[in-house]
């Protein structure tokens, strides 16, 4: 019983990786523009600021946000699946399923929590964003609001992130796409 119940948890955790990759598929099958990114770093000097900097970043293309969403999906399918493969091997010991299986929830939790803070950030008023919420670090990308990217817009995503995670400011990256 114990074994059908852990397989059903992997089996619905991969149908739902699985629509998430069509879902996202789907949401992003339009032509790409190829385009190149410049990088113009801007570090803050203000006191709120502390060990905290962004990157404002000019791009040619309008679907950054869509490819690099779907480049971290594309990641996290490999390494899901990889994962999968080693639980469905019967030479792995238990122990080792155990593993693979924690590290797939650990995947889907992350793939959530970057939802919902871009979500979040969305609500702000950006019009787009992407999260990577790494081990040691979150980044996060941002489209250029209309008057730039200042210290209070910055503020308010680090807020977001902070309070959303367990990042620090000094673990935060915020970058801008123009």
């Amino acid at each position: 019983m114990k074994v059908f119940k852990r397989n059903a948890v992997i089996l619905t955790m991969i149908v739902f990786v699985c629509a998430a990759v069509y879902l996202n598929w789907a949401y992003n099958k339009t032509d790409k523009a190829s385009g190149t990114v410049a990088k113009q770093t801007v570090t803050s000097t203000d006191a709120g600021g502390a060990g905290l900097f962004f990157e404002s970043k000019k791009s040619g293309t309008t679907d950054y946000f869509a490819a690099a969403r779907l480049e971290r999906q594309q990641a996290r399918d490999e390494a899901i699946s990889k994962l999968n493969s080693a639980v469905q091997t019967m030479s792995t010991s238990q122990q080792e399923r155990d593993s693979a299986a924690a590290k797939i929830k650990a995947i889907t939790e992350t793939a959530l929590n970057e939802k919902e803070i871009e979500s979040m950030i969305k609500a702000k008023g950006f019009t787009d964003c992407v999260v990577f919420l790494k081990e040691n670090a979150a980044v996060v990308t941002v489209a250029s609001p209309p008057n730039g990217l200042n210290s209070s817009l910055v503020a308010q995503v680090a807020d977001i992130v902070t309070q959303q995670t367990k990042y620090s400011l000094a673990q935060l990256k915020i970058n801008e796409v123009k």
